[in-house]
């Protein structure tokens, strides 16, 4: 895969989160690396920065609050990350393992810039807490914790994000539990599902999207879990549901996202190819969707 040089794109600073704890996959936590290797940072002509989970999945076997701990000094390492990089006049590109990568992403940005909206590309909503969620993995936990709600260390994680429930836009979602539910029949955060998608289509979703993510504040940055799109086309993810987005719809609503200057940064989280066949068409995928976005 060679890089394209003829491409105008914003300065990128590519933030490897290379965790698996909160999704409980070694895959992801090797996600970030294997994607580096397939030459990804090379195609965007970034500069990498990479921020590695402490300790390895392989290397203990800890309780749920020490794996809680962990997750959470990550999550502060990558908003000390973020925020660095927007101070040193790049764009950030943050690639999570799993998904808890988006507290440390959103609560840096926040730092840096602010009170930000959130658009949230996604098949699930992340609003659990441990008291709502199914499998009591923190990847599912995020945005809760993001938007003031979950576990103490979460929260203090996350503090840095100011955003409120009014200031989300959800695109794409198709997986909800009971508790998530719940508070998106609060009313209060914008959540397009799948159905809403079939039925007004994606370009009519992304201009809502932006349009709630703008309302006072200072901009937004944009979460794109890999998940949200077909397993059709990414098969190499923690969590498949049949049914999602189509790859090159996507792609030409992240293109028109390009050339606004409220965007303030982008996540790609839940990459997780799982053979080294994977790799390139993984490596792929989240080349096209970043270049999508920071092209000019």
């Amino acid at each position: 895969m060679q890089a394209d040089h003829n491409c105008r794109r914003r300065e990128i600073a590519l933030i490897t989160a290379d965790i698996g704890w909160g999704s409980a996959s070694k895959a992801a936590e090797r996600a970030p690396q294997a994607l580096l290797d397939a030459g990804l940072a090379e195609r965007l002509n970034a500069v990498i920065v990479r921020v590695p989970a402490n300790p390895k999945m392989s290397e203990v076997s800890p309780s749920y609050e020490a794996v809680e701990k962990i997750i959470t000094e990550h999550i502060c390492q990558v908003a000390d990350a973020v925020h660095q990089a927007v101070h040193q006049g790049f764009f950030p590109v943050v690639i999570g393992g799993d998904h808890t990568s988006a507290v440390g992403f959103h609560a840096g940005l926040g730092r840096a810039y602010g009170r930000l909206g959130i658009i949230w590309v996604d098949t699930h909503p992340d609003l659990n807490t441990v008291s709502t969620s199914p499998s009591g993995r923190i990847h599912g936990m995020v945005l809760a914790a993001l938007l003031g709600r979950g576990s103490e260390v979460m929260l203090e994680a996350a503090q840095s994000c100011l955003t409120k429930d009014q200031q989300v836009a959800m695109i794409g979602i198709r997986d909800i539990d009971q508790g998530e539910l719940k508070w998106i029949e609060e009313g209060n955060i914008n959540c397009m599902t799948m159905n809403d998608v079939r039925e007004d289509g994606l370009h009519e979703s992304f201009i809502r999207a932006v349009k709630t993510a703008c309302h006072q504040t200072d901009g937004f940055g944009l979460t794109v879990d890999l998940d949200a799109i077909d397993p059709v086309e990414a098969p190499f993810v923690s969590t498949p549901v049949k049914g999602g987005i189509k790859v090159n719809e996507l792609l030409n609503e992240l293109s028109e996202l390009s050339a606004n200057r409220r965007l303030k940064g982008l996540e790609v989280a839940e990459c997780t190819p799982r053979s080294v066949e994977d790799n390139d068409p993984a490596c792929d995928l989240v080349y096209r969707i970043i270049n999508a976005v920071t092209s000019t």
